[in-house]
C-alpha cells in the first residue's frame, strides 16, 4: 500500500450568533485578544484543518489539526513540506513516518509548534487508513479497549459573572455531567476564588468534581493561594497555573499543594513531556490530539504510565475527527482519568461530520466502526472551506 494523494482543507465555521465585543481587543476582523491577563488570541469562528489521505487501494483516511487561529500556516507546511515527504510512502508505517517527518527539521531547531501540529493531522489520517484496511476500530489496533465509554467533564461553562456561571453549571448537571472545569476570568485570584468557593458550597464532592484552568496567567503567590484553596475543595486538578515555560515553578508548586498539577496543552512530543514528568512538575498529563497525533499521544501516555501519572487528554476547538482520535486513545490506555468535553465546535460540525460515538449522560461511547468511525460529507463540507490544496494523483 502507498499514499497517492494528500489534500488539506481549512474549515471555518461562522459564529452562531452576534459577536461579543465588550472586553475584547480585535487585532483583525476575526481575531481578538481578551482584556485582562488572558492575552491569547482567539477567533470569532471555529477554525480547523482537515487532512485527507488516499492510497493506491482506494482507502481514504481523514485527520484533523488543531488550528484555532491562523490555519493557513499549517496548511502551508502540509503542502510544501510534509505532503511531498509522505507521498509514495506506506501509511501503515505510521511510527516510522512520524519519526522521519520530525527528523527532517530537527537540525534546524523545528521540533514543535506548527510543524508537529501538521504532522499530527497526517498521523491521524494514517491510523484511520490502517483501521479501514484491517476492518478494525483504531482502539483495537492500539492494543484493545480498557473501557467502552469515557467519563467526561464539561469544559465549557459560559457566563460573565459568578451567578451566570452557577446557573450554567446547574444546567450542565441536568444534562448528566458530574464534573466541570472552570476557566479563569483572567483578572486575578479574587473573582476566581469567589466562583470556586460558591461552587463547592453548592455541590459537595459526591455531587461535582471541580477542575480549574489558570491558562498560565497566575504569578507564584496567586498560584499558591489558589492551589491551597483547591486542595481544601478536593479539586481533581489545577491546570497550568504558571507561565507555560516555568517548569521549576510548577515543580515547586506541585510539592507544596495537595491538588494535582496538570500540564500538556502547549507541549508536543515525548521529549518535552519527559522533561516535565521526570522533574515532578506535572501530576496529570494532558496531551492534545490535534497537536500530538495518535502515535505520539500513545507514547506520551505510556511514558506517563511508567511514572504512575494519570492521562487526561486536552481538547478545545476540535471537531469530530479530533474527538474520535482522542476517544480511541483514551479507551486504549490504562492510566486514563477523565475526558475533556467541549461541545460547541463538535455540535457545529454535525452537518458534515457523521460520527459513530455518542454522548450519553456525561459519558462518551467508544466508536466500534473501522478506523476512526467518522465519515465526512465532502459536499456538505465545501461551504465552510476557505482554503485547500491537493498533492499527488489527480492534482
Amino acid at each position: 500500500m502507498k499514499i497517492v494523494s494528500i489534500e488539506g482543507y481549512i474549515v471555518k465555521l461562522p459564529p452562531a450568533g452576534p459577536v461579543k465585543t465588550t472586553g475584547r481587543r480585535f487585532i483583525t476582523k476575526d481575531y481578538f485578544i481578551n482584556e485582562g491577563r488572558r492575552s491569547c488570541v482567539y477567533s470569532t469562528h471555529a477554525e480547523t484543518v482537515f487532512v485527507k489521505v488516499t492510497t493506491d487501494e482506494g482507502i481514504e483516511g481523514w485527520g484533523e489539526i488543531l488550528a484555532p487561529t491562523n490555519p493557513e500556516v499549517v496548511l502551508t507546511l502540509l503542502k510544501h513540506h510534509l505532503a511531498p515527504l509522505a507521498l509514495g510512502q506506506n501509511p501503515l508505517q505510521n511510527q516510522v513516518l512520524w519519526d522521519k517527518m520530525l527528523d527532517t527539521l530537527r537540525e534546524r531547531g523545528y521540533t514543535g509548534g506548527y510543524l508537529v501540529d501538521a504532522m499530527a493531522g497526517l498521523d491521524i489520517a494514517f491510523w484511520d487508513i490502517k483501521g479501514k484496511a484491517l476492518n478494525l476500530p483504531v482502539s483495537m489496533l492500539l492494543g484493545g479497549q480498557y473501557r467502552d465509554k469515557l467519563k467526561c467533564y464539561c469544559s465549557s461553562v459560559p457566563g460573565e459573572t459568578v451567578e451566570e456561571k452557577l446557573e450554567n453549571v446547574a444546567r450542565i448537571k441536568e444534562e448528566g455531567f458530574d464534573a466541570v472545569k472552570i476557566h479563569t476570568f483572567g483578572y486575578g485570584k479574587t473573582r476566581d476564588l469567589e466562583l470556586l468557593h460558591a461552587l463547592r458550597r453548592t455541590y459537595n464532592t459526591d455531587q461535582l468534581d471541580i477542575m480549574y484552568d489558570a491558562h498560565g496567567k497566575l504569578n507564584h503567590t496567586e498560584a499558591y493561594t489558589l492551589g491551597r484553596a483547591l486542595s481544601e475543595m478536593d479539586a481533581l486538578f489545577f491546570e497550568t497555573p504558571l507561565t507555560f515555560e516555568d517548569l521549576p515553578g510548577h515543580r515547586k508548586l506541585a510539592e507544596a499543594v495537595d491538588v494535582a498539577i496538570a500540564v500538556g496543552e502547549p507541549l508536543r512530543t515525548i521529549y518535552t513531556f519527559r522533561e516535565w514528568i521526570v522533574s515532578g512538575a506535572v501530576e496529570v498529563v494532558q496531551p492534545d490530539m490535534g497537536r500530538n497525533g495518535i502515535t505520539e499521544m500513545m507514547r506520551i501516555a505510556t511514558l506517563a504510565e511508567a511514572h504512575h501519572i494519570p492521562f487526561a487528554p486536552h481538547l478545545s476547538a476540535h471537531q469530530a475527527i479530533g474527538h474520535a482520535a482522542s476517544i480511541h486513545v483514551s479507551a486504549a490506555v490504562s492510566n486514563f482519568l477523565l475526558y475533556e468535553y467541549q461541545p460547541n465546535a463538535l455540535k457545529a460540525c454535525a452537518p458534515y461530520c457523521h460520527s459513530s460515538f455518542r454522548l450519553e449522560k456525561g459519558y462518551l461511547t467508544v466508536p466500534d466502526a473501522p478506523g476512526l468511525g467518522v465519515e465526512i460529507d465532502e459536499q456538505a463540507l465545501q461551504p465552510f472551506v476557505t482554503g485547500s490544496f491537493k498533492e499527488g494523483e489527480g492534482k
